[in-house]
């Protein structure tokens, strides 16, 4: 017989705070793979603990079968995610929301948590912005006035380079960007500069018209026509595709207000010495069955 869940949100918020403070300490005590996707580490992490906090056995059974499981697991993650706040389409989300869709969702799967109670908590403890977005008093945009985001841009480098290597990993295969029109916004098949502006907007929470993202990639590449103004080590930078990705992704987060210069060439200078994070982390790799992305 499993142990009883928690009745009480407060009792939720703690036991998944701890469940998720003791996942990360472990994640980053690995000696993983960097290339291999954190998510999937974590997914494994979050049903692991959900079930040793039920007195649940570890999944057992032959790959294939368990494969199985996760596949129902990650199904239960998608009705779960429309408790949270924001746009339940938009799966860029952060560690810890990811971390408590997957830990809930495998104790619905058990049979130990009901999926309204669990959708409850999911309420209780999403956090964050809630999405909604806010038009202007006069109903028009404002070419210098920063884009309208849900979530901010990172705060220090550590948290950029973070954010920037897993932009990479998709850098190849970009899911669409939901315009406001309700049009996705597609990038062209390996064109990194389409690629880097919609991975950009992705990560902010932008819902933009659509002409105003083409807009974006056209004014990203005359400032790349001119890069060769900009000095002999920006024209090098860009012959490599990582350090092409970074500058477009930089940049388009200048331009929509929401760095500055100091802030993208510290990023671009980060980027460049640790250049073999990029190539060890590959790009363009959707595996296994997660289907939400962390945003940083």
């Amino acid at each position: 017989m499993g142990l009883p869940a928690p009745t009480a949100l407060e009792d939720w918020r703690t036991e998944l705070g701890d469940a998720f403070a003791a996942a990360r300490a472990e994640l980053a005590a690995g000696d993983e793979d960097p290339g291999d996707e954190l998510w999937h580490r974590m997914e494994d992490q979050a049903v692991s603990r959900a079930r040793a906090a039920r007195g649940l056995p570890e999944l057992d059974g032959d790959p294939e079968s368990v494969d199985r499981t996760i596949d129902a697991i990650t199904d239960l993650t998608e009705q779960l995610r429309k408790h949270g706040g924001g746009d339940p389409e938009d799966h860029h989300i952060s560690e810890a929301q990811f971390f408590l869709l997957y830990y809930l969702a495998a104790q619905v799967h058990a049979g130990v948590v009901t999926i309204t109670a669990a959708g409850e908590v999911v309420k209780g403890c999403w956090g964050g912005d809630d999405g909604d977005e806010v038009e202007d008093e006069d109903g028009e945009d404002d070419d210098d006035e920063p884009w309208e985001v849900v979530r901010a841009a990172p705060l220090d480098d550590q948290a950029w380079m973070t954010e920037v290597l897993s932009a990479w990993r998709e850098a190849f295969r970009p899911p669409p960007l939901r315009s406001a029109e309700g049009k996705p916004v597609l990038a062209a098949g390996n064109d990194l500069r389409e690629a880097g502006v919609i991975l950009a907007l992705h990560r902010r929470g932008c819902v933009p018209p659509a002409e105003a993202v083409y807009g974006l990639i056209g004014v990203i590449a005359e400032m790349e026509a001119d890069i060769a103004g900009l000095g002999p080590e920006l024209a090098r930078l860009k012959r490599s595709p990582p350090m092409a990705f970074v500058l477009y992704y930089v940049w388009t987060h200048i331009l929509i207000g929401h760095a500055d210069e100091g802030t993208a060439m510290a990023v671009v200078q980060e980027a460049s010495g640790r250049i073999a994070e990029f190539t060890a982390s590959g790009s363009g790799q959707n595996r296994g069955t997660a289907r939400f992305r962390r945003p940083n």
